[in-house]
């Protein structure tokens, strides 16, 4: 009788894995992270370096605000007090009693005032008025773009003066004695410095720098991503992984902007109104917001891409066994 095989004991010897598998899979792990890590700063960089650097893109991204009802009486306010500061009552005032000048001085201004601020209001809600509007922030971002690009002392001003164009033309028709009190206004009443040289000066640095990591940081992520992927042994568990990461670096940045809103609110100035900071901020951040809820659904379609096909094929499975009961 032929003898018969020794009986096998303990575990079965564990499977080595090769050492270049190993690495593999570390650099796909190292890649994966770091892609995952740079993808939310890539899509602020990316977002910052559009807005700042293409006047095109500016223009189409604030002109919303051309009828955003907020904005448009934070510009009424701004333009109706470019246009007082030019307004001289102390030939009227002084034909009066000394003990009476406060209160005309006062009733005039008023009046003043409010004459103004309705013509003004009259060409912001006009239909032609977001024309008008494009063409004021273009030239606004193009000498913006001109100061941080060159050296030199020169501050960045919103120019208003069209605007009070648009009303000299709109009180001739309707008000000549209206049309006779603006002309006297000058263009630097017509004008918010939204950056003085200094600042300029200061900004320089950190233009140059988004410009830069605005280029490099989306690439870097979408290149580390994909090498990762495709060095990855188990690529179905690399994607679930991926996809985690993405959604956690989506939901980073939308708080870091929900965050960044409350602080950029209570930096404005006195003389801003806190709802036209609230639509102006929510305009220009919605691009990089939409990047983010845009990596969150990324990363969600990536985690559960490897998963659900299975769990309905089990399902799919289970019911026909249940029929064929």
């Amino acid at each position: 009788m032929a003898a018969s095989a020794p009986a096998r004991t303990g575990a079965p010897p564990a499977r080595r894995v090769p050492a270049r598998h190993r690495l593999r899979a570390t650099v796909a792990t190292v890649l994966l992270v770091l892609g995952c890590l740079l993808a939310p700063p890539g899509i602020a960089a990316g977002w910052a370096r559009a807005e700042l650097t293409d006047t095109a893109r500016w223009t189409a991204t604030t002109a919303p605000l051309s009828r955003e009802p907020a904005a448009q009486r934070a510009v009424v306010a701004a333009i109706t007090d470019g246009v007082m500061r030019r307004v001289d009552l102390t030939s009227l005032v002084n034909t009066v009693p000394p003990a009476e000048r406060p209160a005309v001085r006062a009733h005039f201004t008023r009046g003043i005032r409010d004459f103004v601020a309705t013509q003004i209001r009259g060409v912001i809600t006009a239909r032609s008025f977001p024309a008008l509007w494009n063409r004021v922030n273009g030239s606004t971002h193009a000498s913006l773009v001109a100061a941080l690009s060159s050296p030199g002392d020169r501050a960045v001003r919103l120019d208003l003066k069209p605007v009070i164009d648009r009303a000299r033309a709109r009180l001739v028709h309707t008000v000549p004695a209206g049309a006779r009190l603006i002309q006297r206004v000058h263009v630097s009443g017509a004008t918010i410095v939204l950056l003085s040289p200094g600042q300029v000066d200061r900004a320089r640095g950190p233009y140059e720098a988004v410009r830069t990591l605005g280029r490099l940081l989306p690439a870097a992520a979408v290149v580390c991503l994909a090498a990762g992927l495709l060095l990855a042994p188990r690529r179905r568990r690399a994607l679930i992984g991926t996809g985690l990461g993405c959604v956690a670096g989506g939901a980073l940045l939308l708080a870091a902007f929900a965050a960044a809103r409350g602080y950029a609110l209570d930096a404005l100035p006195s003389a801003v109104p806190r709802p036209a900071g609230s639509v102006v901020y929510d305009t220009l951040t919605a691009n990089a917001r939409l990047g983010g809820r845009l990596l969150l659904a990324a990363g969600v379609v990536a985690a559960l891409a490897p998963v659900l096909p299975r769990a309905v094929l089990r399902r799919v499975r289970a019911r026909s066994a249940l029929r064929g009961r």
